[in-house]
C-alpha cells in the first residue's frame, strides 16, 4: 500500500508541476494560413500606382513581389545621392516560400501581414492612422508630433505620449530598434554601415520615400504601406475619394492658367551660414507647385536636395512672384523679421510683397504627415495662396502659413 501510494505520488507530482508546468504551444499569428491551398488566392483586393513612380507590384497567389526605387544617401540625399532599386517578396503567412531566382533572386522576404513596423524617415504615420494600424508603429524617428499635430493622428499620438513607441531617432538608436524588434524598417536615407547593421539584426529595411512624388503619387503611400498589411481594400477606400477631390480641383486650375501667365515660386530655406538649402525638379515641393499651375525657381534636375549660393539664390528668386520658405522651425514672423536678419534678403519681391508661405501651418507641423496623403487638401492650400481668385473660398490654410510683410 505504502509502495502504491509513493508510485501514485510521484505520478501525481510529475503530472501537476514537480517538473514545472507544461509547455505552451506557441500561439497562432493572426492572418496567417493555416491549410495552404496553392489555387487559392490569398489577396483577393488588389493595388497598384497608377502615379507613382518609385513602387510597382506584382501579384502571385500567395505572395506579392514589390519593388522600390530611392534616392538614398547620408545626409538624407544630399550630396553624393545614389538610387537604390530593391526587390521585395511579401509573402503570405503560412505559405511556402516561393523559389529566390530570377527576378526574385536576392529579394528580401517579409511574411505578411505584418504585426510592427519602425518608420526610420519614410513619415507613414497618416497612412497607419487611416489604415486602423496605429498599434503596429514600434519605433520612430522623429515623429512631428505635438500638441497641434495630436489630433490629425490620435493614436498614433496617443501611444506615444504613453510610452507605448520606441524613439530610434536618425541617428539610429541600435538597442531600442532591437528592442522594438518589428517585422520591418522604412527609410530611405543613410549609408552601407547603418544598413549593414540593420540587417545584422535581423530586420528587413524597407525602402520608400513619398517624397519624390508628385502629390496624388505620394498619396499612394497609403497603397504602398496596406501591401504589409494584406489591407488595400481600407488602402484603396481611403484614396479614391482623395484622387477624385483633387482631379477635380487640377481640372479647375487647368482652366484658370489656361490663358493666364503662371505666377513663378522660389523654393528654398537660407540657412545660418548664408547657404541657401532648395529641392530639385522631382522632389515633392517643385511638383506640388507644378500642379497647382505655377513654375517652381530654380529649375534643378534630380530628385534630392541642393545646395546654392546666397547669390544665385536671390538671382533667381528677383522676378518670383512668391517665395515657399522651406524652413522646418519658423523663426521670423513677417518678412520685417528676415530682412532684420539679412538685409540682402531686400532682393526678393515676394518678401517684401507678403508672399512668402512656410511649411507650418494651422495644423502645425502637419505637412510632413498628413501632407503627403491628403494631396486634395494641400493643392487647394496652394490654389488659395496663388490663385485666391480661383476658389474664393477664404479657407483658412493649413499646411502651410503666410509670413505679412510686417
Amino acid at each position: 500500500m505504502k509502495r502504491l501510494f509513493c508510485a501514485l505520488l510521484a505520478a501525481w507530482l510529475t503530472a501537476c508541476g514537480a517538473a514545472g508546468p507544461p509547455p505552451r504551444a506557441a500561439p497562432e499569428r493572426p492572418g496567417c494560413v493555416t491549410e495552404y491551398s496553392p489555387q487559392t488566392n490569398y489577396f483577393p483586393h488588389q493595388v497598384e500606382a497608377e502615379y507613382a513612380k518609385g513602387w510597382q507590384v506584382r501579384y502571385e497567389r500567395s505572395y506579392k513581389v514589390l519593388k522600390t526605387t530611392v534616392q538614398a544617401a547620408g545626409g538624407h540625399a544630399k550630396a553624393g545621392s545614389r538610387e537604390i532599386d530593391s526587390t521585395y517578396v511579401l509573402l503570405q503567412c503560412g505559405a511556402p516560400r516561393p523559389e529566390l531566382t530570377g527576378e526574385l533572386a536576392g529579394a528580401t522576404v517579409i511574411e505578411v501581414p505584418v504585426r510592427t513596423m519602425v518608420d526610420g524617415g519614410s513619415v507613414l504615420y497618416a497612412s497607419l492612422e487611416k489604415l486602423g494600424k496605429a498599434d503596429a508603429l514600434a519605433g520612430y524617428a522623429e515623429p512631428f508630433i505635438g500638441d497641434i499635430e495630436a489630433p490629425y493622428l490620435p493614436r498614433i499620438a496617443e501611444r506615444i505620449k504613453a510610452g507605448k513607441v520606441a524613439e530610434i531617432g536618425y541617428e539610429i538608436n541600435y538597442e531600442a530598434l532591437a528592442d522594438a524588434d518589428p517585422d520591418f524598417y522604412t527609410n530611405y536615407a543613410g549609408d552601407d554601415q547603418t544598413f549593414s547593421k540593420i540587417e545584422e539584426l535581423g530586420i528587413p529595411i524597407v525602402f520608400y520615400f513619398p517624397y519624390t512624388e508628385t502629390p496624388l503619387g505620394a498619396a499612394e503611400q497609403i497603397k504602398f504601406l496596406s501591401l504589409f498589411f494584406n489591407a488595400e481594400q481600407q488602402a484603396q477606400q481611403v484614396f479614391d475619394p482623395i484622387k477624385e477631390r483633387y482631379l477635380k480641383l487640377r481640372a479647375q486650375i487647368d482652366a484658370h492658367v489656361a490663358d493666364r501667365k503662371k505666377p513663378k515660386v522660389l523654393i528654398g530655406t537660407v540657412g545660418e551660414s548664408g547657404s541657401v538649402t532648395t529641392r530639385q525638379r522631382e522632389r515633392f515641393e517643385p511638383q506640388l507647385i507644378r500642379e497647382a499651375g505655377a513654375e517652381p525657381v530654380p529649375d534643378l534636375p534630380g530628385g534630392g536636395i541642393a545646395t546654392l549660393s546666397l547669390e544665385k539664390f536671390l538671382d533667381a528668386g528677383a522676378d518670383a512672384d512668391y517665395w515657399m520658405d522651406l524652413v522646418f522651425f519658423p523663426k521670423h514672423k513677417t518678412g520685417a523679421d528676415y530682412l532684420a536678419a539679412d538685409d540682402r534678403l531686400a532682393r526678393l519681391p515676394a518678401l517684401e510683397n507678403g508672399r512668402t508661405f512656410h511649411r507650418v501651418g494651422s495644423r502645425g507641423a502637419d505637412y510632413f504627415l498628413n501632407g503627403a496623403l491628403e494631396a486634395d487638401l494641400i493643392l487647394r492650400d496652394m490654389v488659395n495662396l496663388l490663385h485666391p481668385e480661383l476658389l474664393k473660398s477664404g479657407d483658412e490654410l493649413q499646411f502651410v502659413k503666410r509670413v505679412p510683410a510686417e
